[in-house]
């Protein structure tokens, strides 16, 4: 703030600093543009000896700023100031190096704050933290953000005396609501101070605009009685005063003098008007003074230049943009944005500053049609221009060694400072080119048009665009962009169906699965290993041939027809694996593991993505995503259930605590509003999805450990199996029990599964025997489905429900008529060890089983007969299989602590393996 303005509340909230009794936290609460920021920034000057950490939330770096990392980032700075905390952390990293990578909010906030803090007690040094702008730390309904709202004014409690928390933020309801929880009032209040409570803002801003237009130096200054009447009209909002100022500093339209433009801001009357209303009020204002309204082509160029800089996947600088332009439009950037300066950071400056609104409710006032009328911005035109402009970039400087590396025998990781040697070849137009142009193409609306630029792009500058992605360890891109462009494709409304193009892209998306770490890890290996495996019948084999160089052309000797037979194998797991499933989507892939992480997995390039989900204390036995893909739950061995954000790999809440022994099975509703866990405790849970809470009781009458459990298609019931040999079937809403245990199993129930169609359960037992069930009754349908020899481990219907799939530890595979109970056929010979998991592919015309034997086997479901030979790969037992949704991977866990991924026509294994386990895997979906 400036001196001497703000003193009142600068002044309460130093003697809350300085107290050494009452509340820990203060929440400087107001709307936007009423100067909270500067008033955190003032308080963090004027307590430097004591500022212990400072962190800004910011909606522009969204993805940088993550909660999990504004807690890291908190620790590290107490670290650096108080040599005390650093020893501590040094300790507590040293002894659980993984610390580091958790995403955990609870996690983290114990290890790396609370518990290092601990050695400040009773020091009587007086600690600050500072956190500013915490409503734009992620969407409201965020899993991230409630936790950390949550940990703010839940448990502030558990730093030492001494320890303050100042924290500024807009009064969103999220935020509000937990401030106003009985919790908090009861047990650990915090100070709360309102910006429209503050009584001498209007004289603050009186100084604050005397400061600035009265200085010398200044151009046309005010006199002190209009300082005093700007202030007046800015009705208490410092970001409107600011603005007005900056205005009148800089360049206004040609002919009208600082005073006349001063005598038209004066016109606008903010204190009668809501703060919301106010800067609206403004903006257009400012907006109408600097464009020509009445002219078109002005209004034409301020809304295509302006949809560019707001629709940008990350801020973009004035030459950016300007190279991004096509011809036609080559002055339009600087003439639209030159006037702007109020409005907009990155303008007065040089041309290389990153250009955005100087405050979010200058982006939201010109996304509101509502609010902005005339001056409302599209995105979608935004985002349309963008890409021609992209597309137009790199056409034009796309070639051969983009890096300009001197040799093609070393790893990008041996090229010394190859950052600096690619900022001199990668201009910053073209790395945002090649890492956004899909995305831009994936939000306007589809149209044959964009097709030529497709093909040409792809049939003739593929390789280098790849290049770039490897130099930039960004290849994943690759595969982002194949999967944007078919559906592109595929919502076009033409009559064309584009499959030469659409070809090409299934075949990248396969390339990068096989050789995307390598182009990662030597860019050069995208000719060197890559191009000779490319199979001479695939479309990719043309393109490649196409547009790269005479020099390349031997790579294309080689006589490959088929891809490469292993697609993918993840590595990361230090343990066996217990359980996989591929996302809704088919592009992700969620393990679980003995070695208590849970992993998602890119399931085109087989990369890891993220950090581990770690919060588990002992094995994860079972995982599944939610049918909208966006969350993850697992069950542990440390008798709790956890719900993950699928994207940032962050913890939603705290742990699901209840089950008293290990959880064993875990499944989501249809709706994915509720999980259900089973446990060896013989319960059974079921949980809010959203809230982590427990719904009702546990569901109570089993007498040995619960082995599986799952809803039915209408999440109105949950099916538990048992190592009492039962099975039961409850109200998934009440918890209570729907008639009497299905009994008939002589031995423990392994696996049990709904029909399709709600009707029917299947249930497996180590009695060597199906059942099938009435899932109205609780009837067997039946007698017992006889013929394995030993125990049954997995059953599932076909996605008719027509038949039903069994494996055993007899070694074979059975397919069993759903309605009769008959065998079909013989039985699926072929494993030489027990089988541990089957699945029907989604057409139902195939089966997959995993075994002992360390291999993986495809059966013609009709047939019985095997479809290829053995899939071998794996060291270890393979412990779980699993169709991807689409039907064309397989997916596979092992005990060798590896999760591969195969080509389901072919039966060839998709890349590298997909490693982070230490020990074995036992179950994937």
């Amino acid at each position: 703030c400036l001196e001497g303005t703000r003193t009142a509340i600068i002044e309460e909230i130093s003697q809350w600093i300085r107290a050494t009794n009452g509340s820990q936290a203060l929440l400087l609460c107001g709307e936007a543009g009423t100067g909270k920021s500067t008033i955190s920034h003032t308080i963090g000057s004027k307590f430097e000896h004591q500022l212990g950490a400072f962190f800004c939330f910011d909606r522009t770096f969204a993805a940088a700023r993550t909660p999990s990392n504004a807690l890291r980032t908190i620790a590290y700075m107490l670290g650096i100031k108080f040599p005390k905390i650093a020893t501590e952390l040094l300790a507590i990293i040293q002894a659980n190096p993984n610390i580091l990578e958790s995403t955990n909010i609870l996690e983290l906030w114990t290890a790396l704050i609370v518990d290092p803090a601990q050695v400040m007690a009773h020091s009587g040094q007086q600690v600050l933290i500072i956190i500013d702008a915490l409503d734009e730390s992620g969407k409201r309904e965020d899993g991230p953000r409630v936790q950390l709202l949550s940990l703010l004014f839940d448990r502030l409690h558990e730093l030492p005396e001494g320890f303050h928390v100042f924290i500024t933020s807009r009064p969103e309801s999220d935020v509000i609501g937990h401030l106003q929880s009985k919790e908090v009032l009861d047990t650990h209040p915090i100070q709360v101070q309102y910006m429209s409570d503050i009584q001498d803002t209007n004289d603050d801003i009186n100084q604050y605009v005397c400061s600035r237009m009265m200085k010398d130096g200044v151009s046309g200054k005010l006199k002190e009685h209009e300082c005093k009447i700007l202030a007046e009209r800015s009705g208490g909002i410092f970001q409107w005063a600011a603005i007005v100022c900056t205005s009148l500093i800089g360049p206004g339209k040609g002919g009208i003098s600082i005073s006349k433009r001063f005598e038209r801001f004066m016109g606008l009357n903010p204190s009668s008007a809501n703060d919301l209303d106010a800067l609206d009020e403004l903006y257009g204002f400012i907006l109408n003074d600097a464009l020509d309204v009445h002219d078109e082509d002005v209004m034409t160029g301020y809304r295509s230049i302006m949809s560019q800089v707001l629709a940008a996947f990350e801020p973009l600088s004035q030459a950016t943009l300007q190279r991004l332009q096509t011809e036609d439009d080559e002055d339009t950037v600087s003439s639209v944005l030159s006037f702007l300066g109020s409005l907009f950071t990155g303008i007065s400056k040089s041309d290389n500053v990153q250009v955005w609104p100087v405050h979010t409710s200058v982006l939201d006032f010109l996304l509101d049609e509502e609010r902005s009328k005339r001056f409302k911005i599209d995105l979608g035109q935004g985002h349309e221009l963008l890409a021609k402009g992209l597309f137009h970039v790199m056409f034009k400087n796309l070639h051969f060694n983009m890096g300009n590396l001197e040799s093609s025998y070393i790893m990008n990781s041996e090229i010394e400072d190859l950052e600096t040697k690619l900022s001199n070849t990668l201009t910053p137009e073209m790395i945002y080119a090649c890492c956004w142009w899909d995305l831009h193409l994936q939000n306007m609306e589809p149209s044959d048009l964009w097709v030529q630029d497709l093909e040409k792009f792809f049939f003739g500058y593929s390789l280098y665009w790849m290049e770039v992605l490897g130099l930039k360890k960004k290849i994943h891109i690759a595969s982002r962009a194949a999967t944007h462009t078919i559906s592109f494709l595929n919502n076009l409304q033409g009559r064309m169906e584009y499959n030469e193009l659409k070809t090409c892209m299934t075949d990248i998306l396969v390339f990068i699965q096989v050789f995307g770490k390598a182009i990662i890890t030597s860019t050069p290996h995208l000719y060197l290993s890559g191009m000779p495996f490319v199979p001479e019948n695939s479309k990719l084999h043309t393109v490649f041939k196409r547009c790269c160089n005479a020099q390349h052309q031997a790579a294309f000797s080689s006589q490959i027809n088929d891809w490469p037979d292993q697609q993918v194998i993840l590595r990361g797991h230090t343990s066996h694996i217990a359980e996989v499933a591929f996302s809704p989507d088919g592009r992700r892939i969620v393990s679980g593991s003995y070695d208590s992480s849970t992993r998602i997995w890119n399931a085109d390039t087989g990369e890891a993505i993220g950090d581990p989900l770690q919060g588990h204390s002992h094995f994860v036995t079972s995982v599944a995503f939610s049918p909208d893909g966006k969350r993850v739950v697992s069950g542990s061995a440390d008798q709790s259930v956890r719900i993950w954000n699928a994207d940032t790999g962050e913890a939603i809440g705290d742990p699901l605590q209840g089950h008293i022994n290990s959880v064993t099975s875990v499944a989501l509703s249809p709706d994915g509003k509720r999980v259900v866990s089973g446990s060896a405790d013989k319960s059974i849970r079921i949980w809010n999805a959203d809230t982590g809470e427990a719904i009702g009781d546990p569901l109570q009458g089993h007498s040995n450990s619960v082995t599986s459990v799952a809803f039915s298609p209408d999440g109105k019931r949950v099916v538990s199996g048992s190592a009492d040999q039962s099975v039961r079937i409850w109200n998934a809403d009440t918890g209570e029990a729907i008639g009497n245990p299905l009994q008939g199993h002589s031995n423990p129930v392994t696996s049990v599964a709904f029909s399709p169609n709600g009707k029917r359960i299947v249930s497996g037992s180590y009695d060597n025997s199906i059942r099938i069930w009435d899932a109205n009754t609780g009837e067997a349908t039946g007698d017992p489905l006889q013929g394995h020899s030993d125990f049954v481990t997995s059953v599932v219907f076909s996605p008719d429900g027509k038949r039903i799939v069994s494996g055993s530890w007899d070694r074979s595979i059975r397919i069993w008529n759903a309605d009769t109970g008959e065998a079909i056929g013989d039985p699926l010979q072929g494993h030489s060890n027990s089988i541990m998991s089957v699945a029907f592919s989604p057409d139902g015309k195939r089966v997959v089983s995993g075994s002992w034997d360390e291999s993986i086997r495809i059966w013609n479901a009709d047939t019985g007969e095997p479809i290829g030979d053995l899939l071998q790969g794996h060291s270890g037992f393979v412990s779980s299989v699993a169709f991807s949704p689409n039907g064309k991977r397989i997916v596979s866990g092992s005990y060798d602590n590896s999760i591969r991924i195969w080509n389901a026509d072919t039966g060839e294994a998709i890349g590298d393996l997909l490693q982070s386990h230490s020990n074995g895997v036992t179950s994937v979906a």
